[in-house]
């Protein structure tokens, strides 16, 4: 009750307001284009002046959230509705694959355990909240590894096929990032040393992966020419550092990784020291089943360090099974701390849990609809969208061109696009900015009541 009351006051009070991360807004608005016609499953459009065709990422999100908008309309909450549901898939994960190796223990009903310290963890909430493509890819990655274990537990190679699957989905959520799922089987040899099946197990995995991945290059030849085109213009540049540098060090990712798990890690820390003192031998640190997750955790982070194009949210993936791989290990401890506490003590907490969960429910309530973040701006385009007829190009100046959550929000609310290089029916200025001449003489302003901006309309020639 207390792990469900923190997932919905960390994510449910902002999904209901608008305003986004430039990176959500940008993949609603595609999404959304796809939904309505614009753009196809395997060519996504943007804007009709920036990336009407857009091959920056592979289409598979957009096509599942293209659906949402289909089914929920294009109101705000669209893509919030996508988020969350993601959110909770990520939580189901995380528990099977607790209940994978606690189904027989006394352990088994603390599957809460890693969900409440993947929610400590500032980055998750934000990224729920701003509609990444990791979420989506998380969701793939996890499950794949799921299955991956549990053929391996319960000896079955169909698992290893459902496995296959979802590496191919992860693969068209994000690339190649997604592809980690497939050294399972190694891995699981390394820690369990049960070298024979590994081998065989992750022959059977690869086999897999390969042939679904042909089998779709087959069925949908544009689908293949879309991860050609991706390859080109986004993968190999960014790999190449010609893009997008974010950080001179590569190791950057790493250290946003720490201070993202400090909060477990100073949980597992404590525990650490405490056996320590105690015992003078911390033996639980060897467990293998959280071994296993480490070493997954750790090849789904750390080849991030390639690029020097990095993002925090990158690492989305791989922090389920961080939390995993410490939850196990410090999971006897919690066990104890908990029941300590008298029954009546317990039954407070929850009341409180309840309690709390019922406020931030109303709260929320009170904040549909409203703003988390760009109000003016959101304000002022939602103004300008109810007046200028969808799929109209505005210009503007370089510097409103180049403002690129404004972009995203024009194309996301009205399928409004803006260009900076030619001259249309419209003209959008920053408010009190210094008209050019040519601009004085060949528009008047239309009165739209903006707080922000400026809506210029060409004059009627006499």
């Amino acid at each position: 009750m207390l792990t469900l009351t923190v997932f919905v006051s960390l994510l449910i009070p902002t999904l209901v307001q608008e305003g986004m991360f430039l990176d959500g807004i940008t993949y609603a608005a595609i999404s959304k284009n796809m939904a309505n016609g614009y753009g196809s499953f395997f060519n996504p459009h943007y804007t009709k002046i920036l990336y009407s065709n857009f091959h920056e990422h592979p289409p598979l999100v957009f096509i599942l959230q293209s659906g949402f908008f289909k089914l929920f309309g294009n109101a705000f909450y669209t893509e919030r509705i996508f988020s969350l549901l993601i959110a909770i898939l990520t939580v189901i994960g995380i528990t099977q694959c607790w209940r994978l190796f606690n189904d027989k223990n006394e352990f088994k009903e603390y599957d809460w355990l890693p969900v409440l310290l993947w929610l400590s963890i500032p980055l998750v909430s934000w990224s729920y909240k701003n509609n990444l493509l990791e979420n989506t890819m998380g969701v793939f990655t996890i499950f794949a590894v799921f299955f991956i274990l549990k053929s391996f537990i319960e000896k079955r190679i169909i698992y290893l096929f459902v496995g296959g699957v979802l590496i191919v989905l992860a693969f068209l959520s994000k690339g190649p990032v997604g592809l980690f799922p497939i050294l399972v089987p190694l891995l699981y040899a390394i820690v369990y040393k049960s070298n024979k099946n590994a081998l065989k197990y992750s022959a059977y995995l690869i086999l897999f992966t390969i042939s679904i991945s042909y089998i779709f290059s087959i069925a949908f030849p544009e689908l293949k020419q879309n991860i050609v085109l991706y390859f080109e213009q986004q993968l190999i540049p960014a790999l190449s550092n010609k893009r997008e540098i974010t950080t001179n060090n590569r190791f950057t990712i790493i250290l946003n990784l720490i201070l993202e798990l400090s909060l477990p890690i100073a949980l597992l820390v404590y525990f650490t020291i405490r056996e320590w003192i105690k015992t003078r031998k911390p033996d639980f640190l060897k467990d293998k089943k959280a071994l296993i997750f480490l070493l997954i955790a750790i090849t789904a982070s750390i080849p991030l360090i390639i690029s020097l194009k990095q993002r925090k949210f990158y690492l989305i993936p791989s922090i389920p099974f961080y939390v995993l791989t410490i939850s196990i290990l410090v999971v006897p401890f919690v066990k104890r701390f908990i029941d300590a506490p008298s029954n009546s003590t317990l039954r407070w907490i929850k009341r409180a849990s309840l309690l709390s969960l019922a406020m931030v429910l109303l709260f929320s309530a009170f904040q549909f609809g409203k703003f988390s973040r760009d109000k003016e701006k959101l304000t002022d385009v939602y103004a300008i969208s109810t007046i200028i007829p969808e799929g109209t190009v505005i210009s503007t100046t370089r510097d409103l061109w180049s403002d690129w959550s404004l972009v995203a929000y024009m194309c996301r609310i009205g399928y409004l696009s803006l260009d900076c290089d030619n001259e249309h029916d419209y003209y959008l200025l920053e408010r009190n900015s210094n008209m050019d001449k040519h601009v004085l003489e060949n528009y008047e302003i239309v009165n739209m009541n903006l707080t922000r901006y400026e809506m210029l309309r060409r004059k009627v020639q006499k």
